[in-house]
């Protein structure tokens, strides 16, 4: 590699990224020559270049024979701008059977020297040009020259030479002598040159204040070890005060597992281990083909960071297959068995990012047990200050994520699919026997999808210690064999804005966690119930949409799953529920103290049987201003409540539907004349504001207002007679109008039969605007009018509330008499009869009902 004239080198100036780039297009052949590929890169202050070029003219011969000069030193190719070197450089070209010297100028003219042996370049020829450079950085000022350097150990650069580099050969003696070499000098940055597969046979040691520059290059395992350390198997350390400071940049590193049929390595052995450390960065790395245990393993590191890194490949070499679950990235702690030297303190990684990394099987051996996780505690330990973030996880044999104790942990933006079990999954050791205490847990924005068995996310502690600080929120969970969302003895989780489409189990489950906030949540196509709230007090359920369960019901309240620890006090409020299997709320056995408002239900496609259904035991809850209509129910129906007598209305009215919306069970009226209604019947007015009665004239037809619900079946219309008989009837009938005045339906012609007096008269339907029919049933929910014309000598008088003067009953939609002179009914079938206006008798408000 050459170093840039005039600037100091400095491993600053190796990581700063300024000028970062990477072109493939742009390179001009010159005459006689075709580009056949060509990649440039520009990082960290290096430039690396790529040259592919066919000869296309005709033979170029060496000069004089045996000479290896080339006459003229052909121009084969020049760089496009901006990607010269910042002076001349010599770099080697081959292809494959000849190689020789070129010339990169600073106009960026490649041209060929010489060339080895008596050989020339034949016509078709392939010529490969490889070279790297430390060039400017914008923003870098040119160092004073006087205090410039022009060697690789005074720039810090510790340069890997003399390595086969064929992926056979053993290299670690060439990569360690740099790594010892910068160790001596107290650090520096050892470059691996690129193009190139070094073998190690063991492990490497890279130590304090070390960057390894790797990017280009594969380093490979042909032994039974993994690839690189920072500790010796002599050494031991205290807390977080091992080898540290340490950054890899780059390389593909092959723990070259064996999975059968190919590979090396069948020992259980991390390829990258990193211990009792501080400040160590892995970065743009991949890791592959891990024999047993992890590609990554930050161990007692305080600032472990994995940063846009893949990792790819997992083989299980153990007896019995007993290490399914490795983690490709081990967050763990110097305990006995766990870490691979002492101390053995249980000192705790913590302040660990694991940022824009990819997790998913090699060409050669299938995915890691679990992408990021830890599986190792100590009483009284935990995992601080973790975050994964933005990673893409394509596949696990277990969980994507695994937190394990991990206390102020986030996991966000990360995409996850096809895990075996959970997409995530945070617990901790059963504090019986090792009590740990972890907090602050925010699992957000994630989308996980055709996650296995158990959840999509899932959150799992101990009646001994509830998870405190649990926040779950803004995350995209589908296809998932489990429950969306599970958080279990968990302390007032917080569950919130999360999308979660088709599940075969529960879509969100808070189960032993009291306080649980469930809010603001999608849910659809759930197997079981949409939301459960199981053996947790204190539960907000609000301002949820939930569509489709394929059993059960949309939101469920009830004990947990030892049948003894109820859920009791919760708030449902302000949710959407459609197309629940069955109820789309029940409150379940000895589900106390609950308040349902606001809510809406529908039946939609669904075979929804009730709005709320209640367990008898479900006592002391309070049921109001639910919307239940459209669903053709009647209120016990509508609200199935067994024995448990919610609270239903203004003043602890108990009757149904109470405040609350349905169909064919809803009146306005005040609580108490609400209370003495009779069972099933609509009336034009209480029964307790009748004290008088009103006499209508002969031959007229009056109409009555009443409210009636959407879906009500009328098979019969009733009056009531005062003191006052009908005397020498010759045609009396009832009928029922809509809000227009149009006839809906009517009965039959009473003709000369008796009414007495003090009488109540209840007439069978006979005629609808469907033509003779026995019933008529409500199309809307509001205002209708019950007709009665008697035509007799002597009208009976009315049981009424009273009756009003023409000039005010007339007023618009109006009551009282219409059409004068009627005799026989009219034809009612196909909305033929419709009621003249109003003003042609007084307003009488005569107590009428329908059943």
């Amino acid at each position: 590699m050459q170093w840039l004239n005039g600037l100091k080198i400095t491993p600053e100036r190796l990581m700063d990224n300024t000028a970062d780039d990477q072109i493939t297009s742009g390179l001009t052949a010159a005459t006689g020559w075709s580009v056949s590929s060509f990649t440039a890169t520009r990082l960290h202050g290096i430039t690396f270049v790529e040259i592919f070029c066919t000869r296309t003219g005709a033979d170029i011969a060496e000069s004089a024979t045996s000479t290896g000069n080339i006459t003229g030193d052909p121009l084969m190719c020049t760089l496009p701008d901006g990607w010269a070197p910042p002076r001349a450089i010599n770099a080697v070209w081959g292809n494959g059977t000849t190689d020789g010297e070129c010339t990169i100028v600073t106009s960026g003219d490649v041209n060929l020297r010489s060339i080895s042996g008596n050989s020339g370049i034949a016509s078709s020829t392939n010529v490969r040009v490889n070279a790297m450079w430390i060039s400017e950085n914008t923003g870098i000022a040119p160092a004073d020259e006087a205090t410039d350097v022009t060697t690789y150990r005074e720039a810090g650069l510790y340069w890997v030479t003399g390595a086969a580099g064929d992926g056979t050969s053993d290299d670690v003696w060439a990569i360690q002598a740099q790594l010892d070499a910068a160790h001596a000098a107290g650090g520096g940055t050892v470059v691996i040159p690129p193009g190139k597969t070094y073998g190690c046979s063991t492990f490497l040691a890279v130590y304090d204040n070390t960057v390894i520059y790797a990017y280009g290059a594969t380093i490979k395992a042909i032994g039974n070890t993994g690839l690189l350390r920072n500790f010796l198997s002599s050494e031991t350390f205290a807390t977080y005060g091992g080898h540290s400071h340490i950054t890899v940049l780059g390389g593909t590193w092959d723990g070259n597992a064996y999975n059968g049929t190919d590979g090396t390595v069948t020992a259980e052995t991390d390829v990258m281990n990193f211990v009792h450390g501080q400040d160590i960065t892995v970065r743009d790395a991949t890791i592959m083909n891990v024999s047993t245990a992890h590609a990554l393993e930050f161990n007692s590191v305080n600032g472990g960071r994995a940063l846009n890194c893949s990792f790819y490949g997992f083989a299980d070499n153990s007896s019995g297959s007993v290490r399914q679950f490795s983690e490709a990235v081990q967050i763990d702690m110097s305990k006995s068995g766990s870490s691979s030297i002492g101390l053995f303190d249980n000192t705790p990684a913590k302040n660990i990012r694991v940022q824009g990394c990819r997790f998913g099987s090699s060409s050669r051996c299938g995915p890691f047990g679990r992408a990021v996780g830890s599986h190792t505690l100590a009483a009284g330990v935990t995992y601080d200050d973790i975050h994964i973030s933005d990673c893409r996880i394509e596949g696990t044999i277990q969980a994507g994520i695994y937190g394990y104790g991990w206390r102020r942990a986030v996991i966000t933006g990360n995409v996850i699919t096809g895990t075996g079990q959970s997409g995530i999954l945070v617990t901790l050791t059963d504090p019986a026997t090792t009590a740990v205490s972890p907090y602050a847990l925010e699992i957000t924005g994630n989308t996980v999808e055709s996650a296995g068995a158990d959840s999509g996310i899932r959150v799992i502690s101990y009646a001994a210690y509830k998870y405190p600080g649990v926040k779950i929120a803004d995350n995209v969970i589908r296809s998932i064999t489990g429950n969306g969302v599970h958080a279990e003895h968990c302390q007032a989780p917080s569950i919130t804005g999360n999308t979660v489409d088709t599940t075969s189990s529960t879509g969100l489950y808070a189960h032993y966690s009291d306080g649980a906030n469930i809010t603001g949540n999608t849910v659809r196509a759930t197997g079981t119930n949409a939301v459960n709230v199981a053996g947790s007090v204190g539960a907000i359920v609000a301002g949820n949409a939930i569509d489709t369960t394929s059993t059960n019901f949309g939101i469920f309240v009830g004990q947990g799953a030892d049948a003894s620890t109820n859920s009791t006090n919760a708030a449902v409020v302000g949710n959407t529920i459609a197309a629940a299997f069955s109820a789309g709320i029940r409150l379940s056995t000895n589900a106390t103290g609950c308040l349902v408002t606001g809510n809406k239900v529908r039946k939609a496609s669904g075979s929804t049987t009730a709005g709320v259904s209640m367990a008898s035991s479900a006592t002391g809850c309070a049921l109001l201003d639910n919307d239940l209509s459209g669903n053709s129910w009647s209120g016990s129906t509508a609200l199935s409540v067994s024995t448990a007598a919610p609270v239903t209305g203004p003043g602890g009215m108990q009757s149904l539907p109470g405040s609350n919306l349905v169909d064919t069970d809803l009146s306005p009226l005040p609580a108490l004349e609400m209370a003495m209604r009779p069972a099933g019947r609509y009336e034009t007015t209480s029964r307790l504001r009748l004290g008088t009665t009103s006499t209508p004239t002969s031959g007229t037809l009056y109409l009555v207002p009443i409210w009636l619900p959407k879906g009500l079946v009328i098979s019969t219309i009733s009056f009531i007679s005062g003191a006052t008989a009908a005397a020498t009837p010759t045609n009396w009938w009832f009928t029922l109008h809509d809000s227009s005045k149009v006839a809906l339906a009517r009965t039959a012609d009473q003709t000369t039969t008796a009414w007495a007096a003090n009488t109540v008269k209840t007439l069978a339907i006979a005629q609808t605007t469907a033509g003779t029919a026995s019933t008529y049933t409500t199309t809307y929910a509001g205002l209708h009018y019950l007709g009665i014309m008697v035509k007799a000598t002597t009208v009976p008088n009315l049981v009424s509330e009273g009756s009003m003067a023409d000039v005010v009953a007339s007023v618009s939609p109006g009551l009282g008499g219409t059409d004068a002179g009627l005799s026989t009914p009219p034809t009612v079938t196909s909305g033929a009869f419709t009621a003249g206006a109003f003003g042609t008798g007084s307003g009488i408000l005569a107590y009428g009902y329908t059943s």
